[in-house]
């Protein structure tokens, strides 16, 4: 059933020109300007916060796994991720603080879970900023104030989640910056018109004194991660020096935003109380560890399944069975089967409609949460014949879009 402020949106052909005319700040028009779904999204608020409930408790989940599975052995839970020692060693245990964006597919009324992404490395936070500008359009106030609408920004929440009146920085590794130059500008834009004014750098620049990290001579409080563990590994002194200064997020994030972690889950559900398997079965597909399938199983239910790389990155290493030949899936099999792959049963999701466009849109809904709830929404989308992958850095055929709620 389509939303009702969505229907009235898209009833009124007078509203259609709003993504044309928006008035984007200069880092968000260089980041995101030229790939703009040609509407905005809607969403009940109500729906917003127990879809996010719904993420924080499963998370809990999963930080339960340890002690659930394995003894509370993280060297074990480690292993079974396929966690280098090296990398595990610099992860650790601490239980880190929740921020995370769950990638969700609408399906009818329901939303289906695709997979979570822990760690303050998350794309697209700036997407909040677009429904702030989409919400502030003097031409679209009318439809604001009928409906109600308003909207969440991720750069707040997280903002909100480090501090006050710290310095901080958006610390990565191995060209990052340089390859996301718009995205971090935009973030970093954001950051400045909420009174932060947010340092970047790599690793490799750092140095220490008196137990911080610094970054160009400046003492740095905080240092959001834009890094993993196997990057940290060469800078592990470094870190372990520069203590005083705060990671955010720490490293132990990266054990449960694996797709590994989520095969991991469904397939110990049985180690899960009713309440907890309801939400298991509510949220997320059947997902298993490749390597644990039997392959006839897997050929034989092809058109119904997805491999991932359970480490992939912006769409890489996605393998939708429904869009391959028989023999090319069993190529598929035969070349990652050995490799940290998960498989997942296929979502098949509801629909949308952009206006002007006669092709039906996929949308990928990004749910970010914080330990308080939730904490706003990136929308991609493009036309549902051009792919499978809905990632706007791995598919130059995705566009984006704001989320208001009502």
């Amino acid at each position: 059933m389509t939303d009702h402020v969505t229907q009235a949106y898209l009833d009124d052909e007078g509203l259609h020109g709003l993504m044309g005319r928006l008035d984007l700040p200069p880092g968000l028009r260089a980041a995101y300007g030229h790939r703009l779904v040609n509407r905005p999204f809607f969403l009940d608020e109500r729906t917003a916060h127990d879809v996010a409930a719904d993420v924080l408790d499963f998370f809990e989940l999963l930080f339960s796994l340890p002690g659930r599975l394995f003894g509370g052995s993280f060297t074990r839970f480690a292993d079974a991720l396929g966690i280098p020692p090296a990398e595990a060693a610099l992860m650790g245990s601490e239980r880190p603080p929740v921020h995370g964006r769950a990638d969700i597919y609408r399906v009818g009324d329901r939303f289906r879970l695709l997979e979570v992404n822990a760690g303050s490395q998350l794309g697209g936070p700036d997407l909040g900023e677009l429904a702030r500008v989409i919400h502030a359009d003097p031409g679209f106030q009318p439809f604001v104030r009928e409906h109600g609408l308003g909207y969440v920004n991720p750069v707040e929440k997280l903002l909100d989640a480090i501090g006050p009146d710290r310095t901080v920085a958006f610390l990565e590794e191995g060209g990052m910056l340089a390859r996301f130059a718009k995205g971090f500008e935009s973030f970093r834009e954001t950051c400045a018109r909420l009174g932060v004014d947010v340092l970047l750098g790599e690793l490799h620049e750092l140095t220490t004194r008196d137990g911080y990290l610094h970054l160009h001579g400046t003492k740095l409080d905080v240092a959001v991660r834009y890094f993993n563990a196997a990057q940290a590994v060469a800078h592990a002194d470094t870190l372990a020096k520069g203590h005083k200064t705060e990671l955010y997020t720490p490293l132990s994030s990266y054990y449960y935003g694996s797709k590994s972690t989520i095969a991991l889950l469904s397939e110990h559900r049985e180690a899960l109380d009713d309440d907890e398997k309801a939400l298991v079965d509510r949220l997320v597909p059947w997902t298993r560890s490749l390597r644990d399938v039997p392959r006839d199983l897997l050929r034989e239910r092809r058109e119904e399944l997805i491999v991932k790389a359970a480490g992939g990155f912006a769409g890489a290493g996605v393998h939708p069975g429904w869009l391959m030949t028989d023999r090319e899936w069993a190529r598929v099999l035969d070349e990652v089967g050995d490799e940290p792959y998960v498989v997942q049963e296929r979502v098949r999701p509801t629909l949308d409609v952009v206006p002007g466009d006669d092709r039906p849109y996929v949308t990928t809904w990004g749910w970010f949460v914080t330990d308080r709830g939730f904490a706003g929404m990136s929308i991609r989308s493009m036309p549902s014949a051009d792919g499978a992958v809905v990632s706007y850095a791995g598919n130059p055929l995705t566009k984006v879009s704001g989320l208001l709620v009502h």
